[in-house]
C-alpha cells in the first residue's frame, strides 16, 4: 500500500512496533525530555477568515479539557473511531493525557463565539513527531484540519524534527488528502493494521506559508 508524492525519494517511516498508549495513536515510546529543544515551542495565535467570520489558531492545553470535552460531543461515532483507535467510547479518557505538555503540543481552532471545531496534537517522538487531528463533522472538508496541521507541523520543524507522521485507519483516506495538502512529500503504507502517513519536512525547516482563508461551513 505504499505511495508517494515524491517518486524516486524515500521517506523514513517511524521506527519500532506501532502500539497504543493512553493517549491515543503513539509509537509506544517514551517522549524524550524537552532539553535542547527550541525554549519557544508554542504555537504563534493567528486567526484564518471563514467565509466573513474567523476562526483563531492557538495554543491548547489542560484548561481547555473541558472544551475538547464538548468538541466530541460534536463529532460522530465515526469521526471518533477514525480518530482514536480505541474508538469512540474510549475517546473522552485519550484527551487528559494528550493535552500535557509533557507529552508534545496540542493546537485547536476556535470560532468567535469559542467553540473548539478542531483539535490537533503534536506528539514528540525522537527525531519524529507524530500528529493526530480531530475536526468537528460539521467543518469537515474546509481546510480547517489543513490549517492546524500547518501550525503543528510548523512547530514540529521548530523542534527540529525530521519527519511527522500520523496512524490511521487503513481506510482513512481522507488523512492522507489532509497530509498532501501541507505541500511536503507524503508516503503512506499499511503497518499491524493501520495506516502510517509520514511526510519529510523541508530542508533548514523551511515551510509553505499557511493558508490565509478557509470557506465556511454551511449555514453561515
Amino acid at each position: 500500500m505504499d505511495d508517494s508524492d515524491a517518486p524516486g525519494t524515500s521517506i523514513h517511516f517511524p521506527r519500532g512496533r506501532l502500539g497504543r498508549t493512553a493517549g491515543g495513536y503513539v509509537s509506544g515510546r517514551a517522549c524524550p525530555p524537552l532539553a535542547g529543544r527550541e525554549a519557544d515551542l508554542g504555537p504563534r495565535p493567528r486567526v484564518v477568515t471563514a467565509g466573513g467570520r474567523d476562526l483563531l489558531l492557538r495554543a491548547a492545553g489542560p484548561g481547555d479539557l473541558d472544551a475538547a470535552l464538548a468538541l466530541h460531543r460534536r463529532c460522530s461515532e465515526r469521526t471518533l473511531d477514525r480518530r482514536y483507535r480505541g474508538g469512540a467510547e474510549e475517546a473522552d479518557g485519550h484527551l487528559r493525557n494528550l493535552l500535557s505538555p509533557s507529552l508534545g503540543r496540542s493546537v485547536v481552532a476556535v470560532t468567535g463565539g469559542g467553540e473548539v471545531v478542531a483539535l490537533g496534537h503534536l506528539l514528540w517522538d525522537e527525531e519524529e513527531s507524530e500528529v493526530t487531528l480531530l475536526v468537528a463533522d460539521a467543518w469537515q472538508r474546509l481546510g480547517v484540519g489543513t490549517a492546524v496541521l500547518r501550525s503543528l507541523i510548523g512547530l514540529a520543524a521548530r523542534a527540529r524534527s525530521e519527519v511527522v507522521y500520523a496512524v490511521t485507519q487503513e481506510t482513512n483516506a481522507g488523512m492522507i488528502a489532509v497530509m498532501r495538502a501541507t505541500g511536503l512529500p507524503v508516503d503512506h503504507r499499511a503497518e499491524d493494521g493501520a495506516l502510517v502517513i509520514a511526510a519529510r519536512l523541508a530542508p533548514g525547516g523551511r515551510y509553505p506559508r499557511p493558508p490565509a482563508a478557509l470557506p465556511a461551513p454551511a449555514g453561515w
